[in-house]
């Protein structure tokens, strides 16, 4: 996997419950820290910030490169 950027759009591989986040959910990259952790953006359907946390590289997959403003396709 390439290194995810600041504004590239991810998708949860795992729930976060103390967030209330679910596998799927998809945030922005606002914050790039060491050892592969990230500041992560959720929103609403209206812009509203619902949640704004620290998570692991290996806990999310980018699905939207901000580089390239392309979406990401994954083969299984």
């Amino acid at each position: 996997m390439n290194k995810p950027e600041l504004l590239d759009v991810i998708e949860l591989l795992v729930d976060i419950p103390q967030y209330s986040l679910r596998k799927g959910e998809q945030g922005t990259i606002v914050e790039d820290y060491e050892n592969e952790f990230y500041e992560i953006e959720f929103t609403n359907r209206k812009g509203e910030t619902t949640a704004l946390c620290t998570i692991n590289q290996d806990k999310f997959t980018v699905v939207w490169s901000a580089k390239t403003q392309q979406w990401l396709i994954f083969v299984v």
